[in-house]
């Protein structure tokens, strides 16, 4: 036994002296023993990727060292942020960080001297630099580093260059997120780039100009940084701002998608902006005009005559699109005012006029809802001398404001005269279905659907008649007339190939195929011409088709309005609706559903919806308990049921509103990317940034917002 433990004594001292002799192994989880083998150029990348994955912020000096050394590499630098960022417990459980188990506290302090000469020497001719920049913008502004503010102001005010540009976008887009002591820094910095004069448009240039790719460029960039503070002073609610975001409606009218959602975000404060601009009291817009000449349209390079120039509402329409954004009814006044001129383009593109004023006008006071409007609206639709367009947009807004039925006597004289404007015949039923409350007013709907199916079955007789069957011997006879044409040219090909073959053959192949090809095109003419004949009358059939069934889906607004008589559970459960229930409700009314197809059905019960939020939206806060299941419905994929709920809930919900942000984030987020809701979506935004200050709210995060070029 003693010998046994002699040997193992003994094997036990060989081992420590081998150990002396090679030296104690390093420790492979200690960071640093891999912030040891950075210098080593062939450790190099394994000692990054071993001290990210060992997460220890002991490892920042090191790496930022060798950043340095090593022409800063962004993957170096990237590393050194992520070791930097504060993790929680979970969060440090997921990275299998076992020497935090209570989660990382954020080392900022070690990593900003880095993020800092990321910025200061970010050197434009070397992409690495270039996108460490990057880098180094986006973690200053994500951690909201006070002490990186100024470098970063620094960074985002040099002037733009084409390679340069990307990365101060990105650092205008972090000062948006400085909300603290730093947050008036900001502003006054992202003011100043808003500012800015911006570059000649190249639109102005002609075409063939040696420098209009410059002018391109020195525009694009210009309009990237622009939009970037635009937004960044969006997400800052910057009240402040409110002046220079106005001027830049109409010093760069193309961000104005931009510049209206940060006006909206920046609070009440804007109203007052907005309301001497649109009575034409606003001394820096009015100076803005008359300086740049933007109440005028000379052509889009600005080089006509002045005798050949035409007139634009630019200021007026741009003030009430937003004032709409607001719901403020007391703009109400002032935005009347605005028809009582004459309906102007806001603007011309490629010489193709925009919307008018007016349109902007109607589409505001809808929103705001103000009963006060509805005299005025009367008055112009029901005037017979009045311009279309005006009456138009006048009977349309119209149910939107009106508290009454009083008016249904005059729109249904509208509704039946048939020597009466199309257009405004049909408006006016939609508002008379709009209004209507008794089922009384049904029949003149039923009269009329009648009417226009009695049309569409004639012209469907007449189209699926003699022109279809000529149509489909045209068809027919173009079928024929090409087979031959082919089998021409197949033929006059072979002969052509054939070494026996004959001049003569060749000569009878060629006027053969020549004659085919004739025949074929004479054929194809003679289809165009009976197709289009064809097409005519059953374009005619499917549109009187489409208007019957408006004046069916007129018959459901109505009905729901009748049964409900504004109590609110009633109408709110329209947004539950199945077609099959609100076809057994309209049984009695309509009698040809047998004949309808699915899109048809839905149709019915967007009309009843659209109904049901226009009756909540007059109610306004008495509607107040129907808020949660308004919000929930604003999700919806279908147009006109998510148009109408975006109408009714600034009306109906009582302000503050603790949950009307984040809803609406929901809201936006399910319609993202789909095309059908694109302009709903932006209207979602801006009733999201409406109700971030409501009420005295203080405005959570905003989301993040798209770069300059949108």
């Amino acid at each position: 036994m003693r010998r046994r433990l002699h040997r193992v004594a003994s094997l036990g001292a060989l081992l420590v002296a081998v150990a002396a002799l090679a030296g104690c192994p390093d420790n492979p989880f200690s960071p640093e023993t891999w912030a040891k083998k950075l210098d080593d150029p062939r450790e190099f990348d394994r000692a990054v990727d071993k001290l990210e994955n060992l997460g220890n912020p002991k490892a920042i000096r090191a790496l930022g060292e060798a950043w340095l050394k090593q022409a800063r590499p962004p993957r170096v630098l990237q590393v050194i942020i992520e070791l930097a960022r504060p993790l929680d417990k979970d969060e440090a459980a997921k990275k299998f960080l076992s020497d935090f188990p209570d989660g990382r506290k954020a080392s900022w302090d070690a990593a900003l001297p880095f993020l800092i000469a990321a910025l200061k020497d970010a050197d434009e001719n070397n992409p690495r630099s270039v996108d460490s920049a990057v880098k180094a913008a986006d973690a200053i502004g994500d951690a909201g580093l006070e002490d990186g503010l100024d470098t970063l102001i620094e960074f985002a005010q040099r002037p733009a260059t084409k390679k340069l540009v990307d990365a101060q976008v990105t650092a205008v887009r972090a000062l948006g997120s400085f909300g603290g002591a730093g947050k008036g820094r900001a502003i006054s910095a992202l003011m100043k780039l808003v500012e800015q004069e911006p570059p000649p448009n190249p639109r102005t240039a002609p075409r063939d100009a040696e420098n209009r790719r410059s002018m391109e460029e020195a525009y694009g960039r210009y309009f990237k940084l622009t939009g970037a503070a635009i937004n960044s002073l969006g997400a800052l609610r910057a009240s402040e701002a409110a002046k220079v975001l106005v001027l830049s409606i109409y010093r760069t009218p193309e961000l104005f998608g931009q510049v209206r959602r940060a006006l909206v975000a920046s609070g009440s404060g804007v109203i007052g902006e907005l309301r001497k601009v649109i009575q034409g009291k606003h001394a820096e817009v009015n100076q803005l005009f008359a300086d740049k000449k933007l109440d005028k349209y000379c052509g889009d390079r600005g080089d006509l005559p002045p005798d050949q120039c035409v007139k634009v509402s630019a200021k007026q329409f741009y003030a009430a699109v937003v004032l709409g954004d607001l719901y403020d009814t007391g703009a109400v006044p002032d935005l009347l005012a605005v028809l009582k001129d004459a309906p102007l383009p806001a603007y011309y593109f490629d010489e193709q006029p925009s919307g008018t004023q007016h349109g902007a006008v109607f589409d505001a006071l809808r929103k705001i809802g103000a009963a006060e409007a509805a005299e005025p609206l009367r008055a112009i639709w029901s005037d017979d001398k009045a311009e279309l367009s005006a009456r138009l947009g006048a009977v349309s807004a119209y149910a939107f404001v009106a508290r009454d039925t009083s008016a249904l006597d005059r729109l249904s004289k509208i509704i039946e005269d048939n020597n009466e404007n199309g257009d405004l015949r049909l408006e006016a039923a939609t508002t008379y279905s709009r209004l209507a409350t008794s089922t009384s007013a049904i029949p003149l709907m039923q009269q009329m659907a009648a009417k226009y199916g009695k049309e569409s079955a004639e012209d469907r007789a007449k189209a699926d008649g003699e022109p279809k069957k000529a149509m489909d011997r045209a068809n027919e006879a173009v079928k024929q007339a090409r087979k031959l044409r082919e089998e021409a040219k197949v033929n006059l090909e072979k002969i052509s190939r054939d070494p026996n073959a004959t001049a003569d053959q060749i000569r009878q192949a060629t006027e053969v195929a020549a004659k085919q090809e004739e025949a074929s095109k004479a054929a194809d003419k003679k289809a165009k011409e009976d197709g289009a004949k064809f097409r005519s009358l059953d374009r005619t059939a499917k549109q009187r088709h489409g208007i019957q069934r408006s004046f069916q889906a007129h018959i459901a607004r109505i009905e729901i309005s009748s049964r409900c008589k504004g109590e609110l559970g009633c109408l709110t459960a329209a947004l539950k609706a199945k077609p099959e229930d609100v076809i057994g409700k309209l049984g009695g009314y309509i009698r040809d559903f047998k004949d309808w197809d699915a899109e048809e059905k839905s149709m019915l019960v967007a009309a009843q919806i659209e109904r049901a939020m226009l009756e909540l939206g007059k109610a306004g806060p008495k509607a107040s308990s129907q808020e949660g299941v308004l919000l929930d419905a604003v999700k919806s994929d279908d147009r006109l049921t998510r148009q109408s709920v975006l109408l009714a809930l600034p009306k109906v919900v009582k302000v503050p509103c603790a949950t009307c942000e984040a809803k609406l984030d929901e809201a936006i987020k399910a319609g993202a990317g789909k095309t059908t809701l694109a302009e709903l979506n932006v209207e979602t935004e801006m009733l999201r940034n409406y109700f971030s200050w409501a009420g005295g709210r203080t405005p959570g995060k905003a989301p993040a917002e798209a770069g300059g070029e949108n």
